[in-house]
């Protein structure tokens, strides 16, 4: 090993080329593990450039590969027989060979390149967090690490952890509506728990299909096959469900867990077909979930509204045709402005 003070003027590219730096990177133990931090507290000034070529470098070790001189030699030679590198204004063909050690230098500079490329593709790929948001009136499924799928409702937001982090636990954090198709992970603790936290629960499970909703008006679980535990945030009490349960929150202190009909089980998940199912809804259910799905705010103008309920299908990404239903099945007017849209019944005189 070299001494400390060999690394005094060294950046993070300097520490990329270090024999001993990937050495440690590659094969650490504890003696180098504290004499690498033992160099970062001696030279304060190092501890950020060291970092930050420790961050590039991890999980890339197996893209080093080490290069002889005789490898570089016959690989030049090779390159000038066939004509693959011209010399500098000299005609092809009477190309005059490099001295190699400039070549020699040339590819560690490269190498050195490539590896802070990768090394920066590395720490975006590994080391940092990912937000997948939809749009209103966009659906998309997106397909984590283990293979587990989720299907989010527009108007949502998954933040998943980074790849680093996810090999030790499985864990999303979710704002919105996602519909969950999680496979089981084998191992001799009986496998690796699958958690969703909500603002106001912690969904966990370890191999199952389920439904979660999440958004300011209540947060509600529908199970479809499996076992899932709920853990709420504020009071810490448990609920395990069984398939074919639905378990709502409405308020900070209120919960209820119940056998879903088939018609409410629908309408909870039909939006993974691009639908908004609704059966007997209330009018200000409608409202919000126009809010929710379209971001548009929804106002019923007229006594010929009061007490009336909503059934039917509503497109999730097309809200002309989805304005166009509401406006044949009350007989009324539509009128837009901006994202605020009014109907109005029309009167008919006598």
């Amino acid at each position: 090993m070299k001494s400390y003070a060999d690394y005094t003027h060294h950046d993070a590219a300097d520490f990329l080329r270090d024999a001993d730096f990937q050495t440690w990177i590659r094969r650490p133990s504890p003696e180098l593990d504290a004499w690498w931090r033992g160099l970062g507290r001696t030279h304060p000034h190092l501890k950020p450039e060291l970092d930050h070529a420790r961050l590039l470098a991890l999980g890339l070790e197996s893209t080093w590969t080490e290069f002889s001189e005789t490898y570089v030699e016959e690989t030049y030679e090779r390159l000038v027989s066939e004509r693959l590198v011209p010399g500098l204004g000299a005609p092809l063909g009477q190309v005059r060979p490099l001295p190699v050690r400039p070549w020699v230098r040339w590819v560690a500079a490269a190498s050195v390149v490539l590896l802070l490329g990768l090394g920066g593709w590395g720490y975006a790929h590994f080391l940092t967090e990912t937000t997948v948001q939809t749009a209103f009136g966009e659906l998309r499924t997106v397909t984590l690490p283990d293979g587990s799928t989720v299907t989010l409702n527009a108007n949502s937001r998954l933040r998943l952890p980074s790849r680093w982090a996810w090999r030790a636990t499985r864990e999303v954090w979710l704002d919105g509506e996602g519909y969950f198709g999680v496979t089981k992970q084998p191992s001799p603790d009986g496998g690796r728990k699958f958690t969703v936290h909500t603002t106001r629960l912690d969904v966990e499970v370890l191999g199952t299909r389920f439904n979660v909703y999440a958004r300011p008006a209540k947060t509600a679980v529908l199970l479809d096959e499996g076992r899932v535990r709920l853990r709420d945030v504020a009071t810490r009490r448990q609920v395990l469900m069984q398939p074919g349960q639905l378990v709502e929150y409405v308020t900070p202190t209120r919960q209820t867990l119940r056998r879903a009909a088939p018609a409410e089980a629908r309408s909870v998940s039909a939006y993974r077909q691009n639908l908004l199912v609704f059966d007997e809804a209330p009018l200000d259910e409608l409202a919000r979930r126009f809010g929710e799905v379209y971001g548009i705010e929804l106002i019923f103008n007229g006594k010929e509204f009061e007490n009336q309920r909503f059934i039917g299908e509503l497109p999730v990404n097309d809200l002309d045709k989805a304005l166009l239903i509401l406006a044949e099945t009350f007989g009324c007017r539509v009128q837009r402005e901006g994202q605020r849209v009014v109907l109005e019944s029309i009167v008919v005189s006598r």
